[in-house]
């Protein structure tokens, strides 16, 4: 017998049986996620020098998108019935963010060091774009949204060095 748990009530996907793939797409993009806003925080406690006020102010701003970034997938696969996980021990073992190390940087190094984490995650879940589209086109509208934002990110990131947008 249906109960309102069950799919029944769940968004219908172009391919039901890829529930669970699509589910495991928005987890690995929620680490990513979690983790380069947690990466945001230590940079921002991290730099130093002439543009630190200014960097550090615009990380404080890059950390907040991210968490809204992060909210959105999340709640996306919460509504695909899938309940994901950003406990710090699974973002800890499953992002593929690379960490930074933990000491005063300066200023352009932060901004560097974080534009190359940006494009590698923004990449990360540019590659998702198509599979996750086969399956289900809102959460690829979802996804399209992050790397969207996180593409504009890396253009504010790349002006900051001074290299041409």
């Amino acid at each position: 017998m249906e109960t309102v748990a069950n799919s029944v009530q769940l968004p219908p996907l172009e391919n039901p049986n890829e529930r669970a793939a699509v589910g495991a797409e928005l987890q690995a993009a929620l680490q990513d996620l979690v983790d380069l806003s947690l990466i945001g925080k230590q940079l921002h406690w991290s730099v130093v020098g002439a543009a630190a006020h200014g960097v550090h102010l615009f990380l404080d701003e890059l950390v907040e998108e991210w968490r809204e970034l992060a909210d959105v997938v999340a709640e996306r696969a919460v509504t695909l019935g899938f309940i994901p996980d950003g406990q710090s021990a699974t973002v800890a073992s499953g992002s593929r963010v690379d960490p930074v190390q933990v000491r005063s940087l300066l200023d352009h190094v932060v901004v560097w060091e974080l534009g190359r984490r940006v494009a590698a995650v923004a990449e990360r879940i540019r590659a998702r774009l198509v599979p996750v589209g086969a399956a289900d086109l809102v959460t690829q509208e979802v996804l399209t949204r992050v790397v969207g934002t996180l593409e504009k990110q890396q253009w504010l990131l790349r002006v900051q060095l001074g290299e041409k947008a």
